[in-house]
């Protein structure tokens, strides 16, 4: 038994080693092993069989479509009901008109199914038009030359909505268009174009109107080459599934949203290229996942977003991360309503990165958020109120123009960044008329509208005190002389919500979101006929004229942010600890506990989940003032939850535990053989 004799040691060795081995997968990332944001490859993405797209009707079988009696010549197909049912692999031609009824896919498994449109219109008036129930996967390829219309009406059968079927095209598998042709999708119920796994295009033209979503897979949505033109009720195009894998990749082409509620939604973005136009009324593009592994990636592309009509909407929303490395970005939204340019997941620790490409996000300056400090491509962010029309320019040192563009929407906070950018420079940004000399520091600040949280999203949570810049001044709400501003930017003629003056010299805070009131007014929006200052429907607060200058009830005699009648509190304008009675970055508030509710089990006038004015803080959103979402009762909620393990940490834990189980095993053959 002496050649045994360290068996034991071998085996505390493996079982040590085994469990260094699952500490270091377990915290990878105190260990500097982090992990890579997902991006989809191109090479992973597009099959032979999605790509060719050539015109080869060798073999297929030919269906002739028509009211009066279709008919098929080849095998594979059959007439029934007047709907055509396609149950064998195989390459099938279709054309001709149907006004009601379906063609119908119901093949094994595992066939591939080449459904070749050659002028051909459908119309299904109580189901889809096309109707893939099972194949391995199908490829519709739209013959060059060719006009292709499927339609379907208001109202889906009984056994259609039993089973689901919610599409003019609606497939339980793999779906592909090809080719040169173009297919028009009109859909009167639901969405138009439903793929229960992935949908992929590479070709062709492609235009969809519907009133709910204009594309709809669960997993993928891939398009290569192709010209879309997309009218929705709700989304344009959306991935969505319940473990939250659900990824959109867009390679190249031309995809126009002229209408839609959110332009392309789906847990992972990734566009590498194509020029891409969305106009929606809440977010052009939005990352939506919850379980931290949303991201934006762009790398390439022309993109265009517009929203003049949204409120609390986003250009780019990303609920954790947003990497820009590549090609265009324009996005104007609308400055009513806390409409945000670029938004993303900062209190989860997700962050937005820039290190190429140029970008022009203009939005409100009220929840703005710019990239990250740990970029590598220089930008600046400005606040900057000017009205829909306005030319932003980016000139540097010497008085080159780098960037220049027409903003449509009105907006109050400038993010921009060109690879030109260099950290250092010295760059003239210029809105309108006014000429701003910046130096770029790449600092993500919006600095000053004063009073209560305006700046947006600042270093070090400067709630109080509207960031590190002086205050412009004139907010009702979030600006004025509230240690925050010098009032000197009254402008008269505007609302009192969005820089109109409240006394003859400058605002004060509107003490009315602190009280009880802001509960049922949260999230009312300030054309709400109802809301207590309904500023931009012409009502006004009591005591106020239209213009905001004191009536009946006269407001504490304020000149150039000094009050010769009442001193404000001690705030610190740094966000630091002090004398405030509003903690703010330590969450804390008066007389109330952290979910906003006063000791004693009363309201204690500030509305749970309520700071309706602020910007975001780096220590959480100031609309929450413990940092929860909407969705969260408490800050521990979301703490509970905990940080989910990736496939990849569950793969090398399992090898972990083989290892010792091969340890014990080698170590028990070796005692039972001694």
């Amino acid at each position: 038994m002496s050649k045994h004799k360290h068996i034991d040691a071998i085996c505390i060795g493996i079982t040590v080693f085994t469990l260094l081995l699952t500490l270091l997968f377990m915290n990878g990332k105190s260990l500097g092993i982090t992990a890579v944001a997902s991006e989809e490859n191109s090479d992973d993405m597009f099959t032979a069989n999605d790509l060719d797209a050539a015109w080869d009707t060798a073999g297929a079988t030919q269906i002739t479509l028509s009211d009066e009696g279709s008919t098929v010549r080849g095998n594979g197909a059959y007439v029934y009901n007047g709907d055509i049912h396609i149950v064998y692999a195989g390459k099938y031609v279709l054309s001709g008109t149907l006004s009601d009824g379906s063609v119908i896919i119901e093949a094994d498994g595992d066939d591939k199914i080449w459904l070749l449109l050659d002028g051909a219109s459908v119309h299904c008036e109580d189901g889809a038009a096309i109707r893939v129930e099972q194949a391995g996967k199908v490829f519709m390829t739209l013959r060059d030359g060719t006009e292709n219309t499927l339609s379907s009406g208001a109202s889906y059968s009984e056994e259609a909505v039993s089973a689901g079927v919610d599409g003019t095209i609606y497939s339980r598998d793999d779906l592909t268009i090809n080719g040169n042709g173009s297919l028009q999708v009109t859909a009167e119920y639901h969405h138009g174009i439903v793929c229960n796994d992935d949908f992929v295009m590479t070709g062709g033209t492609l235009n969809v109107t519907a009133p709910q979503d204009a594309i709809h897979a669960n997993d993928s949505v891939r398009l290569k080459d192709a010209d879309l033109m997309l009218s929705a009720g709700d989304d344009g195009i959306t991935a969505s599934n319940d473990d939250e894998t659900s990824y959109i990749y867009i390679e190249s082409g031309n995809i126009t949203i002229p209408a839609c509620y959110e332009g392309i939604e789906a847990v992972r973005i990734t566009i590498a290229g194509g020029t891409i136009d969305i106009d929606p009324t809440d977010d052009g593009i939005n990352a939506n996942g919850y379980s931290g592994s949303s991201v934006i990636n762009i790398s390439g592309g022309d993109i265009t977003i517009t929203d003049e009509n949204g409120r609390d909407a986003d250009g780019i929303d990303s609920n954790k991360d947003i990497y820009i490395s590549g090609g265009r970005l324009f996005v104007s939204v609308s400055d009513n309503g806390g409409s945000c340019a670029i938004d993303y997941g900062s209190e989860y620790g997700g962050k937005c990165e820039i290190s190429g490409g140029t970008v022009l996000a203009c939005g409100s300056s009220g929840m703005a958020e710019g990239f990250d400090s740990s970029s590598t491509q220089g930008f600046l962010m400005q606040t900057a109120s000017a009205s829909a029309g306005t030319t932003v320019t980016v000139k540097d040192a010497d008085g080159n123009e780098l960037l220049s563009e027409k903003v449509p929407c009105s907006f109050s906070s400038v993010l921009v960044s060109t690879p030109e950018m260099k950290i250092g420079d010295t760059c003239t940004l210029i809105v309108g008329d006014t000429e701003t000399e910046m130096t770029i520091d790449n600092a993500s600040n919006v600095g000053g509208f004063g009073g209560f949280g305006g700046g947006g999203r600042m270093p070090g949570g400067n709630g109080f005190g509207g960031g590190q810049m002086p205050g412009r001044g004139g907010f009702g709400q979030s600006g004025g002389t509230f240690n925050g501003g010098t009032g000197d930017e009254t402008r008269s003629g505007e609302n009192v919500q969005n820089g109109g003056k409240l006394s003859a010299t400058t605002a004060v805070p509107d003490v009315v979101l602190l009280s009880t009131v802001g509960a049922e007014n949260q999230d009312r929006d300030a054309t709400d006929e109802n809301a207590p200052f309904d500023t931009q429907n012409g009502n006004t607060p009591p005591g106020f004229s239209e213009n905001g200058e004191a009536g009946g009830i006269q407001p504490p005699e304020m000149t150039n942010g000094a009050d010769s009648n009442m001193t404000p509190p001690d705030l610190p304008q740094n966000g630091a600890e002090g004398d405030s009675p509003f903690d703010l970055p330590q969450g804390n508030m008066p007389d109330a506990s952290q979910n906003g509710d006063a000791d004693d089990g009363t309201q204690s006038g500030i509305p749970q989940g309520g700071w309706n004015f602020g910007g975001r803080m780096d220590g959480g959103n100031m609309r929450t003032p413990t940092g929860n979402m909407p969705w969260q009762e408490n800050a521990s909620q979301a703490a509970d939850a905990g940080t989910p393990i990736s496939a990849e940490t569950l793969l090398l834990l399992g090898i972990s535990v083989i290892v010792l189980l091969a340890g014990c095993i080698v170590a028990a053959c070796y005692k039972r053989r001694g």
